[in-house]
């Protein structure tokens, strides 16, 4: 535009050079090729100078704090040069080329005169330019601040659309709305608020209908390709009804995602269930049309084909041989035994997982035992059953003894009687009772 301006006012003054020569007789003053540069560049300037870059508001503000930062830096211009480094890598950290766009190109202007002056070995230029760096990031910073308190819901409508991967989906728009925000912290770094507030709205506008339009092409444009491509096909002709039902829930889709595009689990299920249901018409389509062009060959072959894969199907699941029946039949047979297996391994797995519930027997607070007491009747029980136990068996052996003696003939043979003595080891156990 500048080199277009200069042509445009050498063309402007060598036409009345023209005029001048044939009134005047000046030809060689506009012919001088040094005052007809000099007089474009003048009008050039001045047609220019209101469209100069802007300033930021608080200038004076931050010169300043760069004379503060001078003196606070000393004489070390490597120390200075070093904290400029630091505060541009800062600057970088803080996205101020977002938030602070008129400050950061000053900081970077500055910080390229500082590395200039360290090379030139002049090392007061370089402290002063890193000074002015360090100064730049503080006001910088205090800009990035006043922007998102004033611009709060921009910011966070911002927010949403990068978690939505917006200016990766919709780049163009994305880029495009990111200037006219851009534009409007520029403003207050200008100290133009009131202009401010009067586009805000505009661009809050925009910003939110990037939103709608980003979960459109997420989550309902992939269905609205794909039910183009199944028309492309002549799907409408070749499986109506399937096509009809298609469009029936791309266009509904499309309604909920507007209606609802923040509701992000509800955009992303609809638009999955339009998507399938336009290609369930793309897949059924192009079988019929396949179907209605075989001959009675081909389609004895299809036929045999499919019963290949429900016998593949019908032996994995351990069904057995169906080939006997017809294809539908053997569907439903496949379906019916894998719905029994099902319902017995889900039965298996409840009996495995179901645990065993022992109901604690009630005691009375009043008379628990304490574990002490517990252990010693424990103990007590114990010794009396054993002790039970090897009485009733003596005196089981010793009621034996005494039957067999009774019922035998008795001699009046001395070792006889002798024998039918009791022995000590015969005499009969003591009662349990009185023990």
């Amino acid at each position: 535009m500048p080199a277009l301006i200069i042509v445009m006012v050498q063309a402007f003054f060598y036409a009345y050079a023209a005029r001048f020569q044939d009134y005047f007789m000046l030809r060689f003053s506009f012919n001088t090729p040094l005052l007809s540069h000099f007089v474009a560049g003048f009008i050039m300037l001045s047609l220019l100078g209101g469209c100069a870059s802007q300033r930021i508001a608080n200038e004076d503000s931050v010169s300043l704090a760069t004379n503060e930062k001078v003196s606070q830096l000393g004489n070390d211009s490597e120390r200075a040069l070093s904290e400029a480094e630091a505060a541009f890598t800062t600057a970088s950290n803080e996205d101020l080329t977002f938030y602070a766009p008129l400050h950061m190109e000053q900081i970077q202007q500055a910080l390229k005169q500082a590395r200039s002056h360290e090379l030139a070995g002049d090392s007061r230029g370089c402290i002063e330019s890193s000074a002015r760096v360090l100064s730049l990031l503080d006001s910088a910073l205090k800009n990035k601040a006043r922007a998102q308190t004033a611009l709060s819901p921009l910011f966070a409508q911002k927010t949403v659309l990068d978690e939505i991967k917006a200016g990766s989906v919709m780049s163009a728009q994305y880029q495009r709305d990111m200037k006219e925000l851009r534009s409007l912290i520029s403003l207050i770094e200008a100290g133009e608020g009131s202009k401010v507030i009067d586009r805000s709205a505009h661009v809050l506008k925009a910003l939110q209908q990037l939103e709608l339009d980003t979960m459109l092409r997420l989550h309902w444009q992939p269905a609205s390709e794909t039910l183009a491509k199944a028309d492309d096909e002549n799907a409408a002709k070749h499986a109506p009804a399937t096509f009809s039902d298609a469009e029936l829930q791309v266009e509904n889709a499309a309604q909920i995602i507007r209606r609802h595009y923040q509701d992000r689990a509800l955009a992303e299920s609809t638009g999955k269930e339009a998507l399938r249901a336009a290609q369930h018409a793309l897949y059924i389509a192009r079988e019929a049309k396949a179907i209605t062009r075989l001959d009675s060959a081909q389609a004895e072959q299809a036929a045999l084909e499919f019963e290949g894969y429900l016998h593949q199907l019908s032996e994995t699941l351990n069904a057995g041989d169906m080939r006997n029946m017809a294809l539908k039949d053997q569907t439903l047979a496949i379906i019916q035994h894998a719905e029994e297996q099902a319902r017995k391994a889900a039965a298996k797995h409840n009996a495995q997982a179901t645990p065993v519930v022992l109901q604690p027997v009630a005691e009375n607070p009043m008379t628990a035992e304490s574990p002490l007491e517990a252990t010693s009747e424990k103990t007590s029980e114990k010794t009396s059953e054993k002790t039970s136990e090897k009485t009733s068996e003596k005196t089981s052996e010793k009621t034996s003894e005494v039957t067999q003696a009774i019922t035998t003939e008795v001699t009046p043979d001395a070792e006889t009687e002798a024998a039918a003595e009791p022995t000590p080891d015969q005499n009969p156990a003591p009662d349990n009772t009185q023990r």
